[in-house]
């Protein structure tokens, strides 16, 4: 199993420059988001994480550089809000992502991370108690099946996650998105931090909460997120060996579930950092 990382972890820079400290720091993939570098000429809002438009050799230089520097991307950010309150919003997001996934594929990479989204104003990342109406679900959904056209069009594998503050809060609601959708495009993240509500973050409760989401949608992953969360009431994420995932058993049910994509590390907040979080994963293995 590869262990890589994502580009988001590190301070907006040059693409050279990026992907020089992801080589030295040992990590041989990436996940990819155009956020990143400077060169995109984008900055993501609280809403659409998806450029409006990509320059049409940028896809190219990306995937140009990522060879030198021997990095697989293995997939790239295409969030958006698919459940904001305003239609405008969806609509854009949707919009954008056909030439968004065009360039995806362009890179060499085949597969766009998702977020299911909320009904929050405030970012796409934040809970709000409209979450669970029937009318989120449907908007979210229609924003589901619409990108998958595009995945389809493009040869492209869609990947989500569970997130306490976004529609698919749960392993059944997420196992339920992909039956609903039907599309083999759409297949699951597995980021263990994200399966913790509120007040859930126990260590006593860790293989639990894993293990029962291997048992939902565990043959449907596609990507592992090495992401920890600290044990707290609240919900508070954290580097990799610093909360209370348990990553050998992590690591194992990823193997009963016969996973072989990459661990990639999220969340830590410090570069300083990520190669002794690399070698904690590392040793796992």
């Amino acid at each position: 199993m590869k262990i890589g990382i994502c580009t988001t972890d590190f301070s907006r820079r040059p693409l050279d420059s990026l992907f020089t400290a992801i080589e030295g720091m040992g990590f041989g993939a990436a996940q990819f988001a155009f956020d990143s570098i400077e060169e995109s000429g984008f900055r993501a809002d609280n809403h659409i994480e998806i450029p409006a438009q990509i320059d049409e050799a940028l896809p190219e230089k990306i995937a140009e550089c990522a060879a030198r520097h021997h990095l697989e991307l293995t997939a790239v950010n295409g969030t958006f809000n698919m459940a904001h309150p305003d239609r405008a919003v969806r609509e854009e997001g949707v919009r954008r992502f056909d030439g968004f996934a065009r360039a995806v594929r362009t890179m060499g990479c085949g597969m766009i991370t998702l977020c299911s989204g909320t009904r929050s104003r405030v970012s796409l990342w934040t809970g709000d108690p409209a979450n669970d109406t029937p009318e989120a679900w449907r908007d979210m959904a229609g924003c589901m099946r619409a990108v998958c056209a595009a995945a389809e069009k493009y040869d492209l594998t869609l990947a989500i996650e569970t997130e306490a503050g976004n529609i698919i809060s749960t392993p059944e609601r997420a196992a339920r998105i992909m039956a609903e959708v039907g599309s083999e495009r759409l297949k699951m993240i597995m980021d263990c931090a994200n399966l913790f509500h509120a007040g859930e973050a126990k260590r006593e409760n860790a293989r639990a909460v894993i293990g029962h989401a291997f048992d939902v949608f565990g043959r449907d992953v596609v990507l592992a997120h090495g992401k920890d969360i600290a044990e707290s009431d609240g919900i508070r994420f954290c580097a990799a060996g610093e909360g209370i995932v348990d990553f050998p058993y992590f690591i194992k049910r990823l193997r009963d579930v016969n996973y072989q994509g990459v661990m990639m590390l999220h969340g830590i907040d410090r570069e300083d950092k990520m190669p002794a979080c690399r070698a904690l994963v590392e040793s796992f293995m």
